[in-house]
């Protein structure tokens, strides 16, 4: 009987994530994306104090919620594919990134497609 009420409460509590959060996680990844591509493959500019590294970190971190939330498409790894973009700069990896952004309509945040 606890298994089945278990089952049962557990079910219920699973729910589809709000809509505008979803958007909201999406842009807030690709945004850090194209920061991190800008400041990866473009000169920087006098008084561009922004870090790489800390840009890498935050790309992670929004590749972290997308993960966990399930949100990237069948057969994509995006946790993988941007610590692969941003730790080696495996640029495969990157060009699938940048595909998943387009994809989600955020093409032209995308330096590098």
């Amino acid at each position: 009987m606890a298994v089945v009420l278990t089952g049962a409460l557990s079910a219920c509590g699973e729910q589809e994530p709000d809509p505008e959060r979803v958007a909201s996680w999406r842009e807030d990844y690709c945004w850090d994306l194209s920061a991190w591509q800008r400041l990866t493959h473009d000169p920087p500019e006098k008084g561009y104090d922004n870090e790489p590294g800390l840009t890498a970190a935050a790309v992670i971190s929004a590749a972290k919620v997308i993960d966990r939330e399930h949100l990237d498409h069948a057969g994509s790894h995006i946790l993988y594919d941007t610590s692969q973009t941003v730790s080696h700069n495996d640029q495969d990896a990157e060009k699938r990134v940048s595909e998943y952004c387009a994809a989600v309509g955020f093409e032209t945040l995308m330096k590098y497609l």
